[in-house]
């Protein structure tokens, strides 16, 4: 047995699954050895005959011959010795009586051999081999019952027969004796054999018993630990899920307010003259901007974080402006330092191509908060930003070393430098602040791009060195450069840059108050007629209700997370309803899927908060703009198409108006031209060129059969169009070939008066 401890009730079932076990198996030795003779017993049959056919076909009375006895012997009683046997081997194999009647009737058949030879010796081993042969049933009953028929068999035909059994009349009456006690001694060896292999089958199957109840206890432990993982793993998908969830509500709690202190910190900084503003004032407005900045620095390392943790950040590998991205740094930190009277010196160690392959916008997050970290330990002295390239290991690498004389760092603070949530001690987090995220970021972003992020060298008072090494991938073309010099351009500013204007009206869907009058002072102050909702439900039948006036709405701005109806269902329900108009999400929430979710349920475009007015106002003049120029042009296309005179018109009637069964499907069809057109418009003003595509690929698959084979071509050049091509304007037109051809369908049908009252009333039916 095994040396796992095993209970009683264990042991017990695997006691009872053994025997089942071994009967099972010496069921199907005994089926088999039964099939066996059968086969035997017929071969033995057939040789039976052969033999006495060969050795004595005739009898001779005198001149005259007939058929031996012993022919129709072989014949007859072996044939009867054979069909019984054969019969239970087929009918009942493995029973006790089929192994019982096959012993006796193979010794019988022995002696017929015997009687057939005259009693020959060497048809006796018939006896021995016969009795090998029963020994595979390893049933010692049936080796017993053989040779009781065996003595019998000598002892009666000895007494009065001995010629046929001993070849000879003189046999004494004792002889039978000899040859029944080799064979009990041949039976000793046989029964001993079959004894032992059935003690050998039991071992063996006690053996597979206990390995597949072990097998079925490590199977039932799997899939007990498996249940055990899949409830974890759902506990912690739970949990994560929770987390995204919390930390997108978290966003879009602290992101709507946070819009409104520092939309109005830039109202208060604008309003008047700033130059003649009291010096308090101005104080107070850039205390509560820097509080709001330093809100949102914290809110974004925590999503960052959580992203990168949720496998949900994304790199990028673009060409890389490398000089301008390190005086980039230098020039926003500038200010910062300057307020401690610090020196940031940036320089080239080696020469570095100007243009390299990677991500731009993390290695600026990366060196913001290495370059941040340093001033923020830094209170006299310098910060160099230093960069150059090392071969590492025949590779060449990007370096860009980070160092101050700053505060530094003992042994056991460097040891959980990298951990998140975690900074030096407590005095550092009351005197500095912070989250303790940014050198987990940082170390991640870089492994992600390829490199790392390490602390080169840290003392207390004298300061620390960060190293950021990275890929060093150049960009086709590019040129190595020793000096910053000639790339130390201002950066532009974005509160100087003179703003936008609008024309046009915005609807906007907003729950906030505060949010309410900011963004529409924004709108309204760059030239925008702005309508306010206080939520989706509101904005839904504004909407309806411009249209239906004439005086459609340009734009929506619409927040997605409203009371009563949210933006999402606001979206959904203006693109199934065939509206086209431009809508902008406006969400507080900062996580990837968040826009995508936006953009899938139809928005065109996308925006977070805190707003940023030159952003905002910029967007909002491209979609109004987009959205003016397909008008136009579809307004144009159409223009071209329609004769002025409406009694005149040009429509299109489905070739199959005058089949009965048919007129009113193709009418319907006509009628649902309409969302369907809109829909493609309202596609094509915000780039979906796929969805242009799908929608093309429909009308094209249902026009002709319809009766509108000239739709079918139309929708057929506007997939075309955009499968190949990829030409805007060659597609634009498309699109306005097909819709002038929509729409005289539809006016076609509306020409009819019976056949367009019955497509009504079944759409109504629908």
């Amino acid at each position: 047995m095994s040396e796992l401890s095993l209970t009683w009730s264990e042991s017990a079932k695997i006691e009872s699954y053994a025997r089942e076990l071994y009967l099972s198996h010496r069921d199907k030795s005994m089926q088999w050895t039964d099939r066996m003779f059968a086969g035997l017993m017929l071969i033995q049959w057939l040789a039976a005959i052969s033999a006495a056919i060969w050795i004595s076909p005739y009898t001779w009375f005198g001149v005259e011959s007939s058929i031996h006895p012993h022919v129709w012997g072989a014949i007859v009683f072996g044939g009867t010795i054979t069909a019984l046997p054969i019969y239970l081997a087929w009918r009942a194999p493995g029973h006790v009586l089929t192994r019982h009647v096959i012993a006796v009737s193979q010794m019988l058949f022995g002696s017929l051999l015997i009687h057939l030879t005259g009693g020959r010796i060497e048809t006796h081993f018939h006896i021995f081999g016969s009795l090998a042969f029963l020994a595979f049933y390893r049933d010692w009953r049936v080796l017993i019952v053989g040779t009781t028929v065996v003595a019998f068999d000598h002892f009666f035909r000895g007494i009065w027969w001995p010629m046929s059994v001993f070849g000879s009349n003189d046999a004494g009456n004792w002889r039978w004796l000899e040859h029944a006690g080799w064979v009990a001694f041949i039976d000793v060896f046989l029964i001993t054999l079959a004894h032992r292999g059935n003690r050998e089958l039991q071992e063996l199957t006690s053996r597979q018993a206990e390995t597949e109840m072990t097998r079925r206890n490590v199977e039932a432990t799997v899939v007990q630990r498996t249940r055990e993982l899949e409830q974890a793993k759902a506990m912690a998908d739970a949990a994560s899920q929770a987390k995204t969830e919390f930390l997108t509500n978290m966003s879009h709690e602290i992101r709507t307010p946070l819009t409104a202190i520092l939309g109005y910190c830039d109202i208060l900084h604008e309003d008047g003259i700033v130059e003649q503003a009291p010096p308090r004032r101005i104080q107070t407005i850039q205390t509560i901007r820097r509080a709001g900045e330093h809100l949102m620095t914290v809110i974004n390392d925590v999503l960052d974080l959580s992203k990168i943790e949720a496998g949900k950040l994304q790199t990028e590998q673009i060409e890389t402006p490398l000089p301008h991205v390190l005086i980039e740094i230098e020039s926003l930190m500038r200010p910062r330092m300057s307020g401690k009277g610090l020196e940031l010196r940036t320089l080239l160690a080696t020469a570095v191509p100007d243009r390299i392959i990677s991500d731009p916008t993390r290695i600026r997050q990366i060196l913001f908060n290495l370059v941040g970290n340093a001033v923020k330990f830094t209170e006299q002295g310098h910060v160099l930003l230093r960069s150059l390239v090392v071969p590492t290991n025949g590779i060449s690498k990007l370096r860009i070393e980070v160092e101050d004389t700053g505060t530094g760092m003992t042994p056991e603070q460097i040891g959980s430098l990298f951990d998140p949530f975690t900074q030096c001690d407590a005095s550092v987090t009351r005197k500095y602040g912070g989250t303790g995220l940014g050198l987990t970021i940082s170390r991640r972003l870089a492994m992600m791009l390829g490199g790392d992020v390490w602390l080169d060298y840290s003392s207390p008072g004298e300061g620390s060195r960060f190293v950021l090494e990275l890929p060093l991938i150049a960009a086709p073309d590019c040129r190595y450069v020793y000096d910053l010099t000639a790339f130390s351009t201002p950066t532009p500013d974005l509160v100087t840059t003179p703003l936008t204007t609008l024309t046009g009206r915005i609807l906007l869907a907003e729950d906030n108050e505060d949010n309410q009058q900011l963004i529409s002072f924004h709108l309204s102050r760059a030239g925008a007629d702005v309508t306010v909702a206080e939520n989706g439900k509101v904005a839904l039948e504004k909407l309806k209700e411009a249209v239906a006036n004439g005086h459609p709405f340009d734009l929506l701005l619409s927040d997605m997370q409203m009371p009563e109806m949210d933006g999402y269902t606001l979206t959904r329900a203006l693109r199934a309803s065939g509206q086209s108009i431009p809508i902008i999400a406006l969400t507080a929430n900062a996580m990837s899927e968040d826009r995508d979710r936006c953009l899938n349920a139809g928005c065109s475009g996308y925006a977070t908060k805190p707003i940023n007015k030159a952003i905002l106002i910029a967007t909002c003049r491209e979609w109004i703009e987009k959205s003016k120029a397909v008008a136009d042009a579809t307004e144009t296309g159409m223009t071209k198409a329609e004769p002025s005179n409406d009694a005149t018109r040009d429509v299109l009637i489905s070739e199959l108006a005058d089949d009965p069964e048919m007129a009113e499907l193709a009418a319907r069809f006509a009628q649902n031209l309409g969302p369907k057109v809109s829909s493609m418009t309202a596609h094509l003003i915000n780039n979906r060129l796929d969805e242009v595509a799908h929608l093309a690929h429909q009308l094209k698959g249902s026009g002709g059969g319809y009766g509108y084979p000239s739709i079918s071509d139309a929708a057929r050049q506007v997939e075309q169009a955009v499968r190949t091509t990829k030409d805007l304007e060659q597609i634009q037109q498309a699109v306005r070939e097909l819709s002038e051809l929509c729409q005289r369908a539809m006016a076609g049908s509306d020409s009819q008066p019976n056949v367009s009252a019955s497509a009504t009333t079944g759409g109504q039916a629908q």
